[in-house]
């Protein structure tokens, strides 16, 4: 697809980046952002705003994976949502689901990608259902209170 099809990417924009051998939305994907940027001139977090954007454009087609996906895939989830690695490809925004595996397969297969978490997590990805995944949950880490926090809260009860 081509650059351009990002907001944001113009006929400057497209020359720099054509400068740096990015000139379709799906090598803007891969690209190494820092070292773009050093390349192109044009600031990593402006970048990172067209990466994200070209994620979202972009046609995955059908990937035939012929490892085995326990090792290449690591998956993190946190605010109800998974953030799928597979290999070096990063898929986020992918939806969780949990409960009643029975209940809920139905539904899952609907979704282009998503995760479904019990004893192991199961990811549903290219039409298949991959078993024995490990996962990881990521808390919002609480604010340490400081002493006169602590002292506050004594003086209260």
């Amino acid at each position: 697809m081509e650059i351009t099809a990002i907001k944001g990417i113009g006929r400057v924009y497209k020359e720099k980046l054509g400068k740096a051998e990015i000139g379709s939305v799906e090598e803007l994907i891969v690209a190494d952002l820092e070292e773009l940027a050093k390349k192109t001139g044009i600031s990593v977090k402006r970048l990172q705003e067209w990466q994200k954007e070209a994620r979202k454009l972009a046609k995955y087609k059908k990937a035939e994976i012929a490892e085995d996906m326990a090792k290449i895939t690591s998956i993190e989830i946190e605010d109800g949502k998974a953030r799928v690695k597979i290999k070096e490809v990063v898929h986020e925004n992918i939806p969780v689901f949990k409960g009643d595996f029975d209940g809920l397969k139905a539904e899952i297969e609907k979704e282009e990608m998503a995760v479904f978490i019990g004893k192991k997590a199961k990811l549903w990805f290219n039409g298949k259902w991959h078993d024995n995944l490990t996962y990881k949950m990521k808390r919002k880490e609480e604010k340490k209170k400081g002493l006169l926090e602590k002292l506050r809260e004594l003086w209260k009860k």
